[in-house]
């Protein structure tokens, strides 16, 4: 198709010329630039097909393309059916039951377990059903391979109707391959450390959702959530990217974080294949470098309660400030009568709101959900410079319906020392009322959830 468009343009030309000019010397000068056009044809016919399909080749594969030679590795929890000689390892084993990733040695002992070498052609395929589906347990399965130094690794597109309907055979078990051994050559460049982080001259962005962001983030962090650059459980195309990441500079590296990192490799992704220099990090790394919160809630009321529907009720609460060096008595003598935790989405792979990822063996009666403050200066900086924030204590009311679905959120003025007030309008339908009280205090926020209760009536 190229070599017939080249001659028409050639055609074309010389006719063109010898009309105009009506001398040999204007032709052979014609023919020659259009032979230098002809040659070049095959190279813009690329460049015009990479700008259709937006984004760079390689990186994901379609049923109709995968080889003999390629292996699916299927990374769905509790999969049930399977392309045919798939081999499966649960993505949320790579992670230790808090959300840390396992070691380079523990994941590439998993990989040779499975039977598979680092000279393998994969195929990361899957999803995780429990956790209502989409791609990022593949996307965060991609990039780990790429973590580990594997070379030959891509994703493969569609679900196991739209592999069927490739025809390939589908089982409801995966294979079982021999034994072998999984030479990792880690890429360290792609995984932020938290040192990395707090130096000051990357670029950070949430990928959480808005609700979660707004709770609390890293200083400095920008809100790009995830959902953003997918359409349809697939990247956007390229200039979609590029207006999403036009606050983005090219020229500094970026760190992208979400609780565990699992959904921030879709971000990740998309920002490699924009031409940044992406980095995965997690809220929880963040989190548990973190210092302790040195606050603890001693009342929390609202007057009147109940309230009727579409009246006004107050609530005030009070926070005392611990001593230093009876913080952790006191937190670990705190009752877990007063304050009740509700666990949201899935813990394991991050998803749902910062109350779903919660540090559960904790005994204080409170969640830490991270902090916000200054950002650090884009020429350096240090651990102080980044945490550095203002060291009053401010608060918010989180208001959720019996269901968990939130109502709205208010800030609280300081009435006196360390007590606040806020006034809600209970414009909503009967019922019973859970709030939740995030402070924050010398960049850290603090979450206590559920520690009132408020019944509308009708």
């Amino acid at each position: 198709m190229t070599s017939r468009y080249s001659r028409y343009i050639v055609s074309g030309f010389i006719k063109r010329t010898m009309l105009i000019s009506g001398n040999v010397s204007a032709l052979l000068q014609g023919l020659g630039l259009m032979l230098g056009l002809a040659l070049c044809m095959p190279a813009l016919a690329e460049a015009q097909a990479d700008n259709l399909a937006g984004l760079p080749s390689g990186v994901f594969v379609s049923p109709s393309d995968l080889s003999p030679d390629d292996i699916v590795l299927d990374i769905s929890p509790d999969g049930t059916r399977f392309i045919e000689g798939a081999v499966n390892i649960n993505y949320e084993g790579f992670m230790e039951n808090d959300g840390q990733l396992k070691s380079t040695r523990e994941i590439a002992a998993m990989l040779s377990e499975a039977g598979l070498s680092s000279n393998d052609s994969l195929a990361v395929a899957g999803e995780c059903l429990p956790c209502g589906g989409g791609p990022s347990p593949a996307f965060f399965s991609y990039w780990l391979l790429k973590y580990l130094g594997h070379e030959n690794v891509r994703i493969l597109q569609g679900h196991p109707d739209d592999w069927k309907a490739a025809g390939l055979n589908i089982s409801n078990m995966p294979a079982t391959r021999e034994k072998t051994e999984y030479i990792a050559h880690t890429a360290a460049k792609l995984l932020a450390t938290y040192e990395f982080v707090v130096a000051g001259g990357a670029q950070i962005v949430d990928a959480r959702l808005a609700r979660d962001y707004a709770i609390g983030s890293i200083p400095g962090a920008v809100n790009i959530p995830y959902e953003m650059v997918l359409s349809n459980e697939s990247l956007r195309q390229k200039a979609d990217l590029e207006k999403v990441f036009a606050e983005l500079d090219k020229d500094r590296p970026v760190v992208v974080y979400t609780n565990l990192g699992v959904e921030a490799s879709i971000v990740w992704l998309a920002l490699q294949l924009s031409g940044y220099d992406a980095r995965l990090y997690s809220w929880r790394d963040w989190l548990e470098n973190q210092p302790k919160f040195n606050y603890e809630l001693t009342k929390a009321d609202a007057n009147p309660n109940p309230v009727k529907s579409g009246r006004t009720t107050t609530i005030t609460v009070s926070f005392r400030e611990l001593e230093a060096d009876t913080k952790s008595s006191s937190s670990d003598n705190s009752s877990n009568d007063k304050v009740k935790l509700t666990v949201k989405g899935c813990a394991t792979c991050g998803f749902g709101s910062p109350q779903g990822f919660a540090n559960l063996a904790r005994k204080d009666g409170f969640v830490q959900i991270g902090s916000t403050g200054q950002a650090a200066s884009a020429t350096g900086g240090n651990d102080t410079e980044v945490q550095k924030a203002d060291r009053t204590l401010r608060c918010s009311a989180i208001i959720n319906a019996a269901d968990g679905t939130e109502v709205t959120r208010m800030s609280m003025l300081q009435t006196s020392a360390g007590k606040y007030m806020g006034i809600w309008s209970a414009n909503v339908d009967p019922g019973t009322y859970n709030v939740s009280i995030a402070a924050t205090v010398s960049g850290n926020v603090q979450t206590f959830v559920n520690v009132l209760q408020i019944t509308v009536t009708g």
